[in-house]
């Protein structure tokens, strides 16, 4: 049956299937046949023109048409119709034309088809001025399909500003009905060889789709809500220097991230991990269904700003990483999890963050994200105990320092007991401004929301508070600490932090029950904060408060190195020689993560071995003493006949003690000799043959006669050196090498 375009539409409504592929012959790389295609109409709307078989199947009942083959070219008659109808009578049918593809499509064509939207628009710059229309999305613009659609009227507009829509009349096809054939759902898929496989993102849609009941919710999923995606998606883009046709799969990418995990938490209490979790499987409650819209409606003009106030992250974003990935930092983490949920719950129990709740969202937030960032995740049920305690506090939002002292929990966190305390101190005096003053000493980079110590300090009182705070920050200044913005350790300043605060007394964390210790590392990833500097900061001694309360607003670098230059000398304080107040080296460096091992004052190593921040299983090490003499007498210079000085470490100190060595004399042919010098209970100072030889008569002569004695072809110093003679042991060493020299 011969048909042309009005003549279906005006029996049937089109319905471009799912099944079907993106409209293609709008896209970029196929301009020169679409210009090819668009001529031959042309032509046709004078002579006539047949387009071959359009086919599909037709639904009698609800009047519809779902084309199998035909398509491309039915849409782009419809675009044809709608263009030359411009400026002249409204054609309404085509408002009758669908794709079920995409609901963007659908919702783009649906809009570009009302009478009210096409009597706005003439034939000049279409493209353009439908861009720019205040109807149109700009994710649209993440539909291959609408894209390919602007693309052909653009092109429609350069040849087609004289033709009539009457004319079209002439453009024609062979209309089959396939029902008469009695063809089958199943085998009609099958027949559509140009169908598309569909996405991760386009089949969770359709899963999603049968749970939601009201056509404006599944308008939004193509159109509001798919607009925050593509934005974030654009600016990562962007800041990446990507190809900007890579943002509509990321947008798809990033919206399916957001559903997989936010899903979670409607079925948290069914999990025995994380993994268990399945977004395509699982069936969604009407109260989900509200809970997602009021979230991503409050999403649509939310911005991270509005907690930067309390702590610099992007909550939202972050939320957006993949579900599960084998690189954890390109994943989503309980942090993330977490800090988006107690948004998603001040959503929900009040609304929109604007401005009349800000200082309620700032409060709500400050509170949710001190406990979370304080939290150790080591499984899900460290996870779904925080999730229970924000509920708990989500009971009451709108008040949530009063609300905070009336929840029981049957183990109360650190944290949490902290938050009651800073909770009482804001609502006991508003006038005082608690709040904003803890907000500040919370956001600082190695703080994170856990100051009661500073609190501790300052008896709570407030103007003490604040003064402890600021000398918490001039001491502990991110850009000293870490040399920004290449954000290297500046080992130098760090030291001298440790140093200082050894001058009060013995600060260093015991960890375990073992003989380890730390001068303490200045990570501040959760775990290693714990272990380090967190523990001096609550320790009993209160040297930290000492250290604080003796800064001033002058230099503090200036006032560190004084604390450290006034520590009286007693060479036989273990503590001096890390201190070292006489001289600008330091020997605290030299151990690995600021990691010491400490049996008694006699016998302290430092760590060398090969391991992470968190681990202390490490073996290989340097002695205190013995490396403090290297870097006093050693370091850098030669003795001559030796060539070379150097400290060797030792992973078996009990066996072979870590040493400073005056190496490589090569003395004749079949003799390498070195001298060691180490600490055990005393300095030992020993000759020895490498290659295992007899030594020379006139070489063991000269050792004699320099109280060395013979110990198994190995000559040792007859005495043990104590901790306070390094002059001693230099002038034994300079000795011998002269008599040596003069052997050679």
């Amino acid at each position: 049956m011969t048909k042309n375009f009005l003549e279906l539409i005006k029996a049937y409504k089109i319905t471009i299937p799912l099944i079907q592929r993106d409209y293609a012959q709008g896209r970029e790389e196929e301009k020169s046949k679409a210009n090819n295609f668009l001529s031959s109409i042309v032509d046709g709307t004078k002579t006539g023109l047949n387009l071959d078989f359009i086919y599909g199947k037709v639904d009698e009942e609800k009047k519809e048409f779902l084309p199998l083959d035909g398509q491309q070219r039915l849409t782009t008659l419809l675009l044809l119709h709608w263009f030359t109808s411009l400026e002249n009578e409204y054609i309404p049918e085509l408002n009758k034309f669908s794709y079920e593809v995409r609901s963007s499509t659908k919702d783009f064509i649906n809009k570009l088809t009302q009478k009210d939207i096409w009597e706005k628009f003439s034939k000049k710059d279409i493209k353009k001025s439908i861009e720019n229309a205040n109807w149109f999305f700009l994710s649209w613009k993440n539909d291959l399909t609408v894209v390919a659609l602007l693309n052909m009227l653009d092109l429609i507009e350069k040849k087609f500003e004289n033709v009539n829509s009457k004319e079209l009349s002439n453009i024609t096809f062979e209309f089959l009905n396939l029902n008469k054939f009695k063809l089958t759902d199943e085998l009609y898929v099958k027949m559509n060889a140009r169908g598309k496989p569909l996405t991760d993102f386009e089949n969770f849609k359709s899963n999603f789709e049968k749970y939601v009941k009201e056509e404006k919710i599944k308008a939004k999923l193509d159109n509001e809500w798919l607009d925050i995606f593509w934005e974030i998606a654009q600016k990562e883009i962007a800041e990446e220097k990507k190809d900007i046709s890579e943002a509509p799969k990321l947008a798809d990418e990033m919206f399916y991230n957001f559903f997989e995990n936010l899903t979670l938490f409607f079925d948290l209490n069914n999990l025995e991990s994380i993994e268990q979790s399945n977004l395509l499987k699982f069936k969604f409650s009407e109260l989900h269904v509200k809970n997602i819209e009021t979230i991503l409606d409050c999403l649509i003009n939310y911005k991270e700003n509005d907690v930067y106030t309390i702590r610099e992250i992007d909550i939202f974003q972050d939320f957006l990483k993949p579900y599960i990935k084998n690189d954890a930092k390109q994943s989503v983490s309980y942090e993330h999890r977490a800090r988006f949920y107690g948004l998603t719950q001040f959503f929900v129990k009040v609304g929109c963050v604007s401005d009349e709740n800000k200082e309620i969202f700032k409060s709500w937030m400050r509170v949710n994200l001190n406990l979370i960032n304080n939290t150790t995740f080591n499984n899900i049920e460290n996870f779904k105990n925080l999730i229970l305690i924000i509920n708990k506090l989500s009971e009451n939002i709108t008040d949530i320092y009063r609300h905070i002292k009336t929840i029981t929990l049957k183990n109360e966190s650190e944290q949490f007991t902290e938050e009651e305390l800073k909770a009482e101190l804001i609502i006991s005096d508003l006038s005082l401004n608690w709040e904003e003053e803890f907000i500040k000493a919370e956001k600082h980079w190695y703080l994170d929301g856990q100051v009661k110590f500073l609190i501790e300090f300052a008896d709570n009182i407030l103007d003490t508070f604040i003064e402890y705070r600021d000398n918490f920050f001039t001491l502990f200044d991110k850009n000293k600490i870490f040399q920004e913005p290449n954000n290297n350790d500046n080992i130098s300043y760090q030291t001298i932090i440790h140093r200082a605060l050894l001058t009060y007394g013995n600060y260093l964390p015991k960890h375990g029950n073992g003989d380890k210790f730390t001068f303490c590392d200045y990570d501040n990833r959760l775990r290693v904060k714990n272990e380090n500097w967190r523990r001096v900061f609550k320790s009993e001694d209160k040297y930290f408060q000492k250290l604080l309360a003796g800064l001033t607003n002058a230099d503090v670098e200036t006032l560190l190195k004084s604390q450290i230059k006034a520590y009286p000398i007693d060479c036989n304080d273990w503590k001096l020689y890390c201190i070292n107040p006489t001289d600008d080296f330091e020997v605290i460096s030299r151990a690995k993560h600021y990691q010491i091992k400490f049996i008694d004052e006699d016998e302290i190593y430092l760590n060398r071995g090969n391991t992470e921040k968190t681990s202390w299983q490490w073996a290989r090490v340097s002695e205190l003493y013995s490396y403090y003499l290297y870097l006093q007498y050693f370091q850098g210079n030669t003795i001559e006949p030796f060539t070379e000085i150097e400290y060797w470490d030792s992973s078996s100190p009990k066996e072979e003690a870590p040493c400073i060595v005056l190496n490589k004399w090569y003395y004749q042919k079949n003799h390498i000799f070195d001298i060691a010098i180490y600490y055990v209970k005393g300095f030992h100072i020993v000759f020895r043959n490498r290659n295992g030889n007899s030594l020379p008569a006139n070489i063991t002569t000269i050792l004699r006669a320099n109280d060395f004695e013979d110990n198994d072809n190995d000559y040792t110093y007859k005495e043990v050196i104590e901790l306070c003679s390094y002059k001693v042991i230099m002038g034994i060493v300079k000795k011998l090498c002269c008599e040596l020299v003069e052997q050679e």
